[in-house]
């Protein structure tokens, strides 16, 4: 059995009870809860220049970047370990399921969502042109829900790096992957809908400063790139919306359930290349250990609350509990660095390595504290 694979979100919107228009819709951050469809049967921010073909100056045509990164976007199939026995004692089959991923340099390394290969046994991947080869998974980072798989095979292109810092609600994106694991290099077209999204999965993982589109972002598609008119990757799509609860992120819910339509996410380039760039290096990300979400400054001003980081939850004996942050206290900066709707927490500690020591500006019942950490390796 084969079962595309993509994240299945329910939107939780952030307002303060009642209807959410469009308007608030486009322009607040949101707390997404993400199910995640399961199949039922040091330093350095950028990769080699050798890897990475030199960007297009001016824009292009859909057709023209679907024909030059089309190769680069590659099918995942992860055929998934045995489910155990059956009543006689015979192994039962895992399945398969299939995500999508696309090529990073010229060694043979994919990027592509850590719930596409999560419960593999063996990974294949299969090109645009229908070559089929196998995988191995090289790291995984659940946190972020990225993985990097790597072929020992010629790879046909390679796809550039965007900079998803500079997009703008609005911008034109383009998403390729396979759609419901059959229809391969589907291509999409829509628009930046908001920036700054954040989705919460059901372990308590939780995604910051995601890029909200309405590319039709399908079964299958997850793994594959959010390019721009360029043809560079701005994102690499994540996730889609079944339904939406309209709720407050400080506690205020409301438990009316509507049909959403049109929404689609991707984890942006900020911190797809750091993350990458650290697994290909078989690097563990530094942690700071807590669960939070970002103050926008739409909700900083309405709740007079200051921008940055809400700590949600502290992870015992992480460096967060070990410096003292507490829940309800809002980091605002990190060395010197202010926490915005352009800057986020996960960007910064993404940057850093595993045993520096940050000092964080933390805010706490109107008072402002500095703290130092020392962020440790994701285990």
């Amino acid at each position: 059995m084969r079962t595309p694979l993509v994240a299945v979100v329910a939107l939780v919107f952030g307002a303060v009870g009642g209807a959410v228009t469009a308007s608030q819709i486009h322009n607040t951050n949101t707390v997404t809860k993400v199910v995640v469809a399961t199949p039922s049967s040091t330093g350095q921010t950028t990769l080699p220049s050798s890897d990475v073909s030199a960007p297009s100056a001016a824009p292009m045509s859909w057709a023209a970047v679907a024909r030059r990164d089309g190769p680069g976007v590659v099918t995942i199939i992860n055929h998934l370990r045995s489910q155990g026995t059956d009543i006689f004692g015979n192994p039962v089959p895992g399945g398969t399921a299939e995500g999508s991923g696309f090529i990073i340099n010229r060694k043979g390394d994919i990027v592509t969502n850590n719930h596409v290969v999560d419960g593999a046994n063996s990974l294949e991947v299969v090109f645009s042109d229908g070559r089929k080869t196998p995988a191995s998974l090289v790291r995984a980072d659940p946190a972020t829900d990225l993985a990097v798989v790597k072929v020992n095979t010629s790879v046909p292109a390679v796809l550039r790096w965007g900079d998803s810092t500079s997009l703008q609600p609005g911008d034109p994106v383009l998403a390729i992957g396979s759609a419901l694991g059959e229809f391969r290099n589907t291509v999409t077209s829509g628009v930046v809908s908001a920036l700054g999204r954040t989705i919460t999965e059901p372990s308590g993982t939780t995604l910051h400063d995601m890029i909200q589109t309405d590319a039709a972002i399908n079964q299958g598609n997850s793994g594959g790139p959010l390019l721009n008119d360029r043809g560079q990757v701005i994102g690499v799509n994540t996730a889609i919306t079944r339904g939406s609860q309209q709720t407050d992120p400080f506690g205020l819910s409301d438990q009316s359930q509507v049909v959403a339509e049109g929404l689609g996410f991707a984890i942006p380039e900020s911190t797809v290349k750091n993350v990458a760039l650290r697994l290909v290096q078989a690097k563990p990300p530094a942690v700071l250990g807590v669960n939070y979400h970002e103050v926008s400054q739409q909700e900083s001003q309405f709740y007079n609350l200051p921008q940055g980081a809400y700590v949600l939850q502290v992870v015992s004996g992480s460096p967060a509990d070990k410096a003292g942050i507490k829940a309800r206290d809002i980091i605002t900066a990190i060395d010197g660095q202010k926490l915005s709707d352009t800057t986020t927490l996960q960007q910064i500690v993404s940057d850093d390595s595993p045993g520096q020591t940050v000092t964080l500006q933390v805010w706490r019942n109107g008072k402002t504290l500095t703290v130092k950490a020392k962020l440790t390796a994701k285990a």
